[in-house]
């Protein structure tokens, strides 16, 4: 299931390099709004993170791309807490 969701993020991150319009079909829409519902705890830690200025320069904390590769990563990370990738 988490294997899924980070798929979902990845997708929208392709829809957004490719220039898709979220309302061509509904799969694009429903990967559009699914992806950003799943980025937003992302973008929310982000934000809490107690980052320098200069640390924030260097970052675009803001950005699109950083958030959702974030998001990748931390459902990632959990992936791997939870074991689910682990063989019986």
């Amino acid at each position: 299931m988490i294997g899924f969701v980070i798929l979902v993020i990845l997708f929208h991150v392709g829809m957004v390099y490719l220039n898709v319009d979220h309302d061509t079909n509904g799969l694009t829409n429903a990967l559009h709004n699914l992806g950003k519902l799943l980025e937003s705890p992302a973008a929310a830690l982000v934000n809490v993170l107690p980052l320098s200025a200069e640390q924030q320069r260097n970052y675009a904390t803001d950005g699109f791309y950083f958030t959702a590769f974030a998001a990748a990563a931390i459902y990632f990370l959990i992936f791997l807490l939870l074991g689910v990738g682990r063989r019986s």
